[in-house]
């Protein structure tokens, strides 16, 4: 049997974003999310999840939205001259002195705790955690929190298990832009019969804000509307898919 995770990243991004996920959670296929703890957003988002009842969800690290936690100057190699993270963590990361992100991404993982949700997995924006440096704090951090961490990839995974951290055994990214259609989602689920799946997805309902800020806004709707529609909950039950969250993973 087929163990799916269908985990929403970006919770906290924007009203949009929120809602939408929210939504996907509760009247979906969705099963897990993880909150972005350092936008203006954040708040919402917890107190969202509070009321419907949802009291853990994972934690999207950032590296590459917004600012950090830490004031500029405690992490330099991490900003701009603006104070701000670098958008494209592939420009960015080689600069990143893995000291500075481990006490950003610390700190993260401090304030999450501190809205009294727990915590069921990390994974990263943009997956900045599978970068050089970052990947090793990451790694670190989830080993110690002794949560789940995602795996980006077949090499990533095996440091990720190799360090006695948990996660999926095959993880799809390609739910997304022209990958975003009920054929195709159908298509990567059927592709894995047994073991561990997580799908990534990032829901939104349309507002303008979401258009503004990031490259990646009119596929969210559709999104939403394929995570909460009949044909799939359908097609799930059809092929004995057994949906689960992050927690179902066994830890140490």
């Amino acid at each position: 049997m087929l163990q799916l995770i269908i985990n929403a990243d970006d919770l906290g991004l924007t009203p949009g974003c929120n809602a939408g996920i929210l939504q996907a959670l509760t009247e979906g296929i969705v099963t897990d999310t993880t909150l972005m703890i350092n936008t203006e957003f954040t708040d919402d988002a917890v107190k969202g999840l509070k009321a419907r009842g949802i009291n853990r969800v994972g934690l999207h690290l950032n590296l590459t939205c917004g600012t950090p936690l830490l004031p500029a100057a405690e992490v330099p190699s991490l900003v701009d001259d603006a104070g701000r993270f670098n958008r494209k963590i592939a420009v960015a990361a080689p600069n990143m002195r893995q000291a500075e992100v481990e006490r950003e991404l610390g700190a993260q993982v401090e304030k999450f705790l501190g809205t009294g949700l727990g915590l069921t997995h990390l994974d990263s924006h943009h997956h900045a955690h599978s970068y050089p440096g970052i990947r090793e704090a990451a790694i670190g951090l989830a080993r110690k929190l002794g949560v789940p961490l995602r795996q980006t990839g077949e090499e990533l995974r095996q440091q990720i298990v190799a360090a006695g951290v948990a996660s999926t055994d095959f993880f799809a990214v390609n739910f997304y832009e022209q990958g975003v259609s009920l054929e195709n989602l159908q298509a990567i689920i059927a592709g894995h019969r047994q073991g561990t799946l997580e799908i990534m997805c990032h829901p939104a309902v349309p507002e303008e804000l979401i258009y503004r800020i990031s490259s990646y806004n009119s596929w969210r709707e559709r999104e939403l509307a394929l995570l909460t529609s009949r044909e799939m909950t359908d097609f799930l039950k059809e092929k004995g898919v057994r949906l689960i969250g992050f927690d179902a993973l066994p830890r140490d």
